[in-house]
């Protein structure tokens, strides 16, 4: 008889600024809560995630929109952290991702700050130890296109869609093409992971 072990990815979502995994049933340290469909869910939170990089997808969920899905790994883990697709939290990780050492373990980070009434997100990632800056900012763009401010039903907005399009462009010609494990192991479905 032969012993067959299947590994599973581990999907994480971050959650007011922190790394949030859901699980079926209770374990010993999640919290339970009533989600906004009136399910139950167990969670467990963590202050970051570490591992190499070994996968960047995006997903679309026909009732929860676009995300981005963010493969990291170890020897004994793999887990996948996804991010809404426009969120603060993917446009800091997309602006720091050129100078990440796709060879070497990262730690993501993040925060959630409150100023007033408005919460703001934000992703840190380090590497051997140091926090990386942003390789597009404001003073040096790098050919990022910048937000612009839209009329939608006579509200204004702001636009990101020529700056999402960029970091798509970027990710999949300069990135993904790097990375070393582009096969995932299986895993549950997106359509099973809880948003709510």
């Amino acid at each position: 008889m032969a012993e067959v072990t299947t590994n599973h990815a581990a999907y994480y979502s971050i959650t007011d600024g922190r790394i949030c995994r859901t699980f079926k049933t209770a374990t010993n340290k999640s919290t339970e809560r009533v989600n906004k469909m009136g399910k139950i869910v167990h969670e467990e939170f963590y202050d970051g995630l570490s591992g190499r990089i070994t996968d960047i997808k995006i997903k679309d969920h026909p009732d929860y929109g676009k995300f981005w899905m963010v493969t990291l790994s170890d020897n004994h883990w793999t887990g996948i952290v996804q991010m809404k697709y426009s969120s603060g939290y993917a446009s800091a990780f997309l602006k720091m991702l050129p100078n990440i050492d796709l060879s070497k373990d990262v730690k993501i980070v993040p925060k959630m700050t409150i100023e007033g009434d408005k919460k703001k997100a934000s992703l840190f990632i380090m590497q051997e130890g140091k926090p990386l800056k942003h390789f597009y900012t404001k003073e040096n763009p790098n050919g990022l296109p910048q937000m612009k401010k839209i009329k939608v039903k006579g509200k204004e907005t702001w636009d990101d869609s020529d700056m999402m399009e960029f970091f798509e462009k970027m990710v999949f010609t300069e990135v993904v093409p790097k990375l070393n494990g582009s096969d995932t192991p299986p895993s549950e479905d997106i359509e099973d992971l809880d948003f709510a």
